[in-house]
């Protein structure tokens, strides 16, 4: 990557992070957790999370998805990330009674973990804010586990019309890539097994909205939200005894 390029990728990332910032400081934040708590539910239903498994939250705003998941990791763990310095700070406050989370600031393309390391990256609402989706992806890979997966869910995608728009009412420079875009993303980073589903979502609408905003979100909610999942290949039978002992590193630091 140039030294331009990765500049224009730095402002943009400090754009999204200013955003999200002024979010908590104007008491947005916990919204995010009641427009998408049904939604992420409906996608956890459908993952397969051993009590064991080690999961990366990616945009992980509050921490509400990370706490929703971590009570039920007995033996596991959930790592939130995020670009808002503000959101990782409420995330940590909001979460202080639970052993199995961490939260640090960062980016999608620059994650700071091992590799080979996540079951399961999820990044809910949150993938069109990436810079580069490439390099976010690549980086998924990186650090998702041999044989682990990834599970991505947006509403702001090409064949959902009613989130067109989206872009112009955040002032940022969102990515509106089609499903077949999306998917085509997490197979050239290497995963294996990249499929894609609409989740309808069934929230109750707040009452007293416009009729032209009751539209727009019953429209939104009727189409659902895009879901990309795909799984790294497995660890080559020869390699798996040399990792047989390896010890988990995931602490939790306070």
């Amino acid at each position: 990557m140039s030294s331009s390029s990765e500049s224009a990728r730095y402002e943009r990332e400090e754009a999204v992070a200013r955003t999200f910032d002024a979010w908590v400081r104007d008491g947005k934040a916990t919204g995010m957790e009641r427009r998408h708590k049904r939604l992420a539910e409906r996608m956890l239903e459908r993952l397969d999370l051993p009590p064991d498994s080690r999961m990366l939250d990616l945009g992980c705003g509050d921490g509400w998805t990370a706490r929703l998941v971590a009570r039920s990791l007995t033996a596991g763990a959930v790592f939130g990330l995020d670009v808002s310095m503000e959101m990782v700070s409420l995330a940590r406050e909001l979460s202080a009674e639970l052993e199995n989370t961490l939260f640090a600031p960062g980016a999608a393309e620059e994650i700071p973990w091992a590799e080979d390391y996540f079951t399961h990256v999820l990044s809910i609402e949150s993938a069109y804010y990436w810079t580069d989706t490439d390099l976010a992806a690549k980086e998924i890979f990186r650090v998702t586990a041999y044989g682990g997966s990834f599970h991505i869910l947006i509403n702001y995608y090409e064949e959902n019309p009613h989130s067109a728009g989206w872009d112009h009412e955040t002032g940022l420079p969102l990515h509106r890539l089609s499903t077949e875009q999306w998917a085509r993303l997490f197979r050239d980073a290497g995963f294996e097994e990249v499929v894609t589903d609409q989740i309808p979502d069934d929230s109750p609408i707040s009452p007293g909205k416009p009729p032209e905003e009751m539209a727009r979100r019953q429209g939104l909610q009727a189409v659902g939200a895009l879901y990309v999942t795909g799984r790294k290949p497995a660890l080559p039978e020869s390699a798996r005894a040399q990792r047989a002992g390896a010890v988990n590193p995931f602490r939790v630091l306070r």
